[in-house]
């Protein structure tokens, strides 16, 4: 679990055993989703474009309210945290680093702002969140479309950087994998990342 905020790999994992334990899980999904609002606060600050500005701050809220579920999640009695392999977890937070590493580049452009947001909303994070919503009985489509939409719809009418696109593409693709099957499968199956070269 994070030592301090913001670290990187704060919540590194061993890789002794075989299971994280309910904890890890837990904790780090949550943690995520605390990163990635403060991701989206820092694009709010940065940016000049008024609807931009309101579209990261519905994104902050909207993650802000994610960490917020989870914690509330943790709290059931008799809730059973769905299984990940310590390698598992440890992947999935490397690839959302990664991606969320590109944001530290000086002077980011709006395009690269949300070419960066739609491969973290799109990345294996959500496969997490949603085993975790489905393990505690919440729909975790529910009010996805309406958290979405704006960002395709900015991305698509901003035509910024290709890799958005592809990202897209690798969630339409991983999403039609996670209704074919039930769990984490999708937490093994390729990153957006990988995707991409392919």
């Amino acid at each position: 679990m994070p030592s301090a905020p913001g670290a990187r790999n704060s919540y590194r994992v061993m890789t002794t055993g075989v299971s994280a334990t309910p904890e890890q899980i837990m904790g780090t999904c949550r943690q995520l989703e605390l990163e990635a609002a403060a991701l989206y606060r820092r694009f709010q600050l940065a940016s000049d474009d008024p609807e931009l500005c309101c579209l990261w701050e519905m994104m902050y809220r909207e993650e802000s309210h994610h960490a917020r579920m989870i914690e509330a999640v943790a709290d059931r009695r008799g809730f059973t945290v769905p299984a990940i392999s310590h390698d598992q977890l440890i992947a999935l937070v490397e690839r959302v680093e990664v991606i969320r590493g590109e944001a530290d580049v000086p002077g980011l452009s709006e395009q690269r702002m949300l070419s960066i947001a739609a491969a973290l909303e799109f990345s294996e994070m959500d496969d997490l969140f949603s085993a975790i919503c489905r393990a505690a009985g919440v729909a975790p489509e529910g009010g996805r479309p309406d958290h979405l939409a704006p960002l395709i719809e900015a991305v698509l009418a901003r035509s910024p950087e290709e890799g958005a696109l592809r990202h897209i593409l690798a969630a339409t693709l991983r999403l039609r994998r996670r209704a074919q099957s039930a769990g984490l499968a999708g937490l093994a199956g390729p990153s957006g990342t990988e995707a991409e070269r392919r």
